[in-house]
């Protein structure tokens, strides 16, 4: 533990450093740090870098006014312009898999959660073997052991976006609810504790459940009991705080515990009746007045942002302590994709995504004076223009999501210094025994995903509590021992051992 988490510190240290020097947005100063990107040669036409990533809002009406903008500095800089696509969330990773399967355009794009399993399923170039020519100075930013633990077999194939790099759990609320019937947040310090908040809006609330769905359907998908090492499908438990033992996730007794807590609270009339069907974002559904929160993974300044996404003041109960694990350090990743007509010319626009304070705010915010306005007096803090609110302005984005957030302004509401507390987060966070391990899943591609298959089959139902668990789960258990889970187990344990003794872990 001493090992990784002195890891942590000096990769922490690093990025402070090279952040300071590039002067970034956290320090309220707006100098762009020079980036060599290798630029186009005289006379050479611009290549279109398709950016695919995913959003939880409606597309923003002006997109193309923001493409415009950005593509001004890209055609100098590297000489391309970008084409920005959102997508939604809910149907994002479907997309994508399509866009690479059919042939359509696209060079680079945005993995929440999932990197590991596009690794293994060929849908990423290997950048690793063009970082020093195209995006040295990204990876200067990251520091190297942050960059490093994106590597599968000493190859990167994409790049972690600078922002918290652990994760702690809890659940979030309105606050005018909590303060309404006098919910005391303090009592709430386990997953089975959230009861207490779940009772207060039944009895008080009528039409109004407790908790939201997760936009995926599954809880356990943000709210972590355990490392996942890349893809779920053997993991560590207690957050690989405990040993090095890979085991199935969905066989533990935890994971049971959580399931028939979860049905117990579906009947009970806590979680939506169409949790396991329901399209709907948990921001939208707690905006509409049908639930009072939902259970999430936390960073500072959490509360601040799912405020501004819901347009209501939220607060948090935490549950379980900050944990950094290697899927918090590529839980979200850029990559650029793998049949990509120029992966060299799409990595150099991923470049100034990390160095560009620039081109940062416009993805992130839009354009200064329409979209967002300074705070008097301030460099670095943003407020919107008189007459916008959240609900009417006509660009919106994810700082957390582009790149390097450490360059990115910070909006009224939220502490100036968020950026700061985030550093000290990330190097308070107990640290996984596997973190810097990435699981190599080449060989068992059709294991992978025939358990993955079995994965969206069952784990809405069940984590939403719609399906009773005695029958449904030994049948889920049984399919995934079908699908070659077992096998997938042995290998993660075997390649873990072997990571863990070249690099003096126990």
């Amino acid at each position: 533990m001493k090992k990784k988490a002195s890891w942590l510190t000096m990769l922490l240290a690093t990025m402070l450093v090279l952040a300071a020097c590039s002067g970034n947005g956290a320090n309220g100063n707006n100098q762009t740090q020079e980036t060599n990107t290798g630029g186009a040669g005289e006379g050479e036409k611009p290549y279109e870098i398709v950016y695919a990533y995913p959003t939880f809002e409606s597309v923003p009406t002006d997109l193309q006014l923001v493409q415009d903008e950005i593509n001004k500095i890209t055609l100098e800089k590297i000489n391309a312009t970008v084409k920005l696509l959102p997508i939604s969330n809910s149907a994002f990773t479907n997309q994508i898999n399509l866009m690479l399967s059919g042939g359509e355009k696209l060079d680079a794009f945005v993995m929440l959660g999932d990197y590991s399993t596009q690794i293994s399923r060929g849908a990423l170039y290997p950048i690793g073997n063009i970082m020093e020519e195209n995006a040295q100075a990204t990876i200067d930013v990251l520091g190297e052991n942050y960059y490093n633990a994106t590597k599968v077999d000493g190859v990167s194939y994409g790049i972690p976006s600078i922002r918290d790099l652990a994760q702690d759990y809890g659940f979030v609320v309105r606050k005018d609810l909590v303060e309404k019937h006098n919910i005391d947040l303090s009592q709430v310090t386990t997953f089975d504790d959230v009861e207490i908040i779940f009772k207060a809006i039944k009895e008080n609330e009528p039409g109004m459940v407790g908790a939201a769905n997760l936009s995926n359907g599954s809880i356990l998908s943000t709210y972590a009991i355990h490392d996942p090492l890349g893809n779920n499908l053997g993991v560590l438990m207690n957050n690989g705080l405990d040993n090095l033992e890979v085991v199935n996730l969905f066989a533990t007794e935890e994971y049971e515990h959580i399931l028939r807590k979860l049905r117990e609270w579906y009947v009970a009339g806590y979680l939506l009746q169409d949790a396991a069907t329901t399209p709907e974002f948990t921001n939208v559904i707690v905006k509409s007045g049908k639930a009072a929160g939902w259970f999430s993974a936390m960073k500072p300044g959490f509360e601040e942002q799912e405020s501004r996404n819901v347009g209501l003041e939220m607060v948090a109960a935490r549950t379980g302590e900050a944990v950094a694990k290697t899927d918090t350090v590529t839980n979200v990743a850029l990559g650029v994709a793998a049949k990509s007509e120029n992966p060299a010319k799409t990595l150099q626009f991923l470049n100034l995504l990390y160095t560009d304070q620039e081109i940062i705010n416009l993805i992130d915010w839009g354009i200064e004076g329409k979209h967002y306005v300074k705070v008097e007096g301030s460099d670095n803090v943003i407020k919107y223009p008189e007459g916008v609110t959240g609900d009417n302005v006509a660009y919106k984005n994810y700082s957390w999501m582009h790149g390097n957030q450490f360059l990115s302004y910070v909006f009224e509401g939220d502490d100036p210094e968020v950026y700061k507390e985030m550093e000290q987060f990330n190097k308070s966070a107990a640290a996984s025994k596997a973190l810097g391990f990435s699981f190599n899943g080449d060989e068992l591609k059709n294991e992978i995903a025939a358990c993955n298959a079995v994965l969206e089959q069952y784990r809405r139902v069940l984590e939403s509590g719609v399906v009773d668990v005695d029958k449904t789960l030994p049948d889920f258990l049984k399919k995934l021992e079908d699908a070659g889970i077992n096998k997938i187990i042995e290998e993660k344990q075997k390649q873990l051992d072997a990571w863990a003794a070249a690099n003096g872990v126990s």
